[in-house]
């Protein structure tokens, strides 16, 4: 349908319970197209984050869905999907895709959020790390394998889209990035409590029904990392020092100073919510002030790894906004960033 199309038969629906879903394909029909802007009255453009946000938030669940991570959408037609799908997110920048399977291969269930970006006037890095940089985000929280329950062994990770934008108000390219608890993940009661890095443990041994699967990831993902950084691969291992490559208005940084490192620390004067779901347990509405924060923390290379590592808190993550969406689990996607040539530093 074209988009004139679309746009009159979301008119004609205006009195149909479900006119938001139908507003929501306009939205990823504009969106996912381009990164233009929509014009809003007076001809001032829309913000890309906004239009983002809006997709994303249009088309909430009437109740809650529990999407299958299963070996059986690993292959398809005797390609391999899981390897495809690996290499695709080390490629491609979109922000919103058609997923082959009709949903994620991992993590497949989430949480979306938008909120604030924020670096303190004490950090010494530089791009999207600078002192004083503050940007609108949209995260993505979610759990490795089926299992989003208290009782199962939940690998949480969070997946986090930055928007820099140009001085005259222009979209440039989003900057993704992932923190991870574990790779195996743990029975908590809380994910909200855990802390998260770029080079997460392996956490507790994934129960036995499970072991193929793992194994299948970790073949897969090496694989896809060899083939598309050309260095040496390591699926355990995402970097950030990107982040440091680009201001906020897009620009490259000529000499960046770069992180490691990257670590979200839940602020624990917030009280936890209490919900089996851990998409329930982090939904805003829940905590008495209506949002999520985590403390960001930075260091850079350490030949003795994470724990001898010389941590500075950098800034903050502080998230206001929540849904469960259609969008957030089968369109929103992150690009991953692929490991670099560069020396530690």
């Amino acid at each position: 349908m074209s988009l004139a199309g679309k746009v009159l038969h979301c008119a004609l629906m205006a009195l149909n319970p479900h006119v938001r879903r139908c507003i929501g394909s306009v939205l990823i029909y504009l969106v996912g197209s381009s990164k233009g802007f929509a014009m809003e009255e007076g001809g001032q453009p829309t913000r890309y984050f906004e239009q983002l946000k809006a997709v994303i938030f249009a088309d909430a669940y009437a109740e809650l869905p529990q999407y299958k991570v299963t070996r059986k959408l690993f292959d398809k037609n005797g390609k391999n999907q899981l390897l495809a799908d690996a290499q695709r997110t080390l490629r491609v920048k979109d922000d919103l895709l058609d997923f082959p399977a009709g949903q994620k291969l991992l993590q497949a269930n989430g949480i979306c959020f938008a909120g604030t970006w924020k670096i303190n006037g004490q950090s010494p890095y530089t791009g999207l790390l600078k002192a004083d940089v503050e940007l609108p985000l949209i995260v993505r929280a979610s759990v490795s394998l089926s299992g989003t329950k208290q009782k199962h062994q939940r690998a949480f990770a969070l997946a986090l889209k930055l928007f820099p934008t140009t001085a005259d108000g222009q979209q440039v390219t989003t900057e993704n990035f992932f923190l991870m608890h574990s790779l195996g993940g743990v029975v908590t009661k809380s994910v909200y409590a855990l802390t998260l890095d770029n080079q997460p443990g392996l956490g507790s041994l994934p129960p036995f029904s499970k072991w193929l699967t793992a194994h299948r990831l970790e073949k897969d993902l090496k694989k896809a990392d060899k083939a598309v950084s050309k260095v040496k691969p390591n699926a355990r291992f995402r970097p950030v020092s990107h982040l440091a490559k680009v201001g906020r208005n897009g620009e490259l940084v000529a000499d960046p100073i770069k992180p490691y490192w990257l670590q979200a620390r839940p602020q624990q004067e917030l009280a936890l919510s209490d919900h089996d779901d851990f998409r329930h347990e982090l939904e805003v509405a829940h905590y008495p002030d209506k949002r999520l924060s985590w403390d960001i923390y930075a260091a850079p290379y350490s030949a003795g790894g994470k724990s001898a590592a010389a941590w500075r808190q950098v800034g903050s993550i502080i998230l206001t906004e929540s849904v469960i969406s259609k969008s957030c689990d089968t369109k929103l996607h992150f690009a991953h960033p692929a490991i670099e040539n560069d020396p530690p530093r």
